[in-house]
C-alpha cells in the first residue's frame, strides 16, 4: 500500500489555524527517547527533531507536555522520569542488550494521564508500552525513526520519510523532519574542504568517501565519533595515511561551524538511512550535498539542484570535481521550501487532528 504524506504545501496555513475560532489548541503529550535528554547533550540527532517540534507546537499555540529523561526541557511543560540517568554514557542501540527497560517510562506516563488527560499522544519511544496497552484510552501517533525490525508492527505509525513509510508497509504515515532555520544562518561563499560527518562505521562507509576523494584529488574531512574501531584502524586509518588531502578530526561538538564553511556535505551510508538529519543541517546553511541514494536521501537531495545522488565510487568522484554547477543559495531555498520546522508541526497537527476524531491506520 502507498504511503501518505502530510504535505507541507497544502498545510502551511495550520500552524495559523490553530488560533482562529472553531480551531481548539490541543493538548498534546510529547513522550522522546530514554535514552538521551530533550533536546541531547552531545550525539542525540532524534531528541533533538523532538526538540525542535515540541518548540514549534508550542509557538503554535498548543499546550505541550514533553515527558523525557532529567535535564530535558521545553518551552511549555516538561515531566522528568527520574528513573533515567542522564549522566550514563549514550551507545548506540545495536540489539536487544543495548535496551534500556521502558517499564518506569509507563509507569511515569500512566501516573500523568490518571492525573489529567490530554488530546493526543505523540510516542517516540521504542517500545510504545502505554499506548499498545492501552490503545483506547487516549487517540496517539507513533513516530519511527529506523529501520523496521522483523515483525515490527505498529497502529497510527508514523515513519520520517516516504521511503521509509513505504518500506515499513501496512499504510504507514510519514512526516518529514525540519529545523528551526531562524537558528541556521546560511553562508553562500565556501572556504572549507568538503566534509564527511557520521559515526566511523562501517554501515557510514567512510572508506568510500576517501576513494571518491582520492579518484577526484579533492580534500575531504572526516568528523565522527568511532563507533568501529576495527573499521576505522584498519580501512579508514591507511587511507588517511595514503592520502595526504584527507583529515580526520574526530567527533565534533555541533555541525553548524563546519557546514557553514564546508564545500560540501558527503553521506555515503550503506544501509537504510531513512532521513538523516545532518543532510538538512547542510542545506540551511547552503552547503550543497554529495550521497549515496539510500533510503530517504533522494527525497533530500534535488540532483543536479540542490547537491547530487550517486551510485558507487565512480559517481562520487565525479560529484566532487561537479560542485562548482550547484548554486549555494538554491540550497538555502530548499530548506526554506521544504524543511522547516513549522512545516513539520503542520503535518504533524493534521495527523492529531485526524486520530482526534477516530481515523486508525
Amino acid at each position: 500500500m502507498a504511503a501518505d504524506e502530510m504535505h507541507a504545501d497544502t498545510m502551511d496555513t495550520a500552524l495559523e489555524a490553530a488560533s482562529r475560532p472553531g480551531t481548539s489548541p490541543m493538548k498534546i503529550l510529547v513522550v522522546s527517547t530514554v535514552y538521551n535528554s530533550t533536546p541531547p547533550v552531545g550525539y542525540g540527532g532524534i531528541q533533538r527533531v523532538v526538540h525542535y517540534l515540541t518548540e514549534a507546537l508550542v509557538r503554535a499555540g498548543h499546550e505541550v507536555i514533553l515527558m523525557a529523561p532529567p535535564r530535558s526541557w521545553c518551552s511549555g511543560r516538561t515531566v522528568h522520569v527520574a528513573a533515567y540517568d542522564p549522566d550514563r554514557a549514550w551507545t548506540a542501540v545495536k540489539g536487544a542488550d543495548d535496551l534500556l527497560s521502558e517499564e518506569p517510562l509507563y509507569e511515569a506516563m500512566s501516573a500523568f494521564l490518571d492525573r489529567e488527560g490530554v488530546d493526543v499522544i505523540h510516542d517516540w519511544s521504542f517500545q510504545n508500552l502505554y499506548v499498545q496497552r492501552h490503545p483506547d484510552r487516549f487517540p496517539f501517533v507513533i513516530s519511527t525513526c529506523i529501520p523496521p525490525a522483523p515483525g515490527y508492527a505498529r497502529d497510527n505509525l508514523v515513519a520520517c520519510s516516504d521511503a521509509h513509510a513505504r518500506l515499513i508497509g501496512a499504510g504507514t504515515r510519514y512526516v518529514h523532519y525540519g529545523l528551526p532555520l531562524h537558528e541556521w544562518p546560511a553562508r553562500t561563499r565556501k572556504s572549507a574542504a568538503p566534509i564527511h560527518i557520521a559515526k566511523i562505521a562501517r554501515f557510514k562507509a567512510q572508506h568510500l568517501a576517501l576513494l571518491a576523494a582520492m579518484r577526484a584529488r579533492s580534500p575531504l574531512v572526516l568528523a565522527g565519533n568511532i563507533e568501529n574501531r576495527r573499521y576505522f584502524d584498519f580501512v579508514v586509518r591507511p587511507l588517511l595515511a595514503l592520502y595526504r588531502k584527507a583529515s580526520y578530526i574526530g567527533e565534533i561538538s555541533g555541525t553548524q561551524s563546519h557546514l557553514l564553511d564546508a564545500a560540501a556535505l558527503v553521506q555515503t551510508p550503506r544501509w537504510f538511512d531513512c532521513f538523516p538529519l545532518v543532510v538538512l543541517e547542510a542545506l540551511a546553511c547552503a552547503t550543497p550535498v554529495i550521497a549515496l541514494s539510500e533510503g530517504g536521501l533522494p527525497e533530500q537531495v534535488r540532483h543536479g539542484q540542490t547537491g547530487f545522488l550517486c551510485h558507487g565510487v565512480s559517481d562520487l568522484a565525479e560529484a566532487f570535481k561537479r560542485l562548482g554547477e550547484i548554486d549555494p543559495a538554491a540550497c538555502r531555498r530548499d530548506a526554506e521550501e521544504r524543511f522547516s520546522d513549522t512545516a513539520m508541526a503542520a503535518n504533524y497537527i493534521a495527523l492529531y487532528r485526524e486520530v482526534g476524531n477516530g481515523v486508525r491506520w
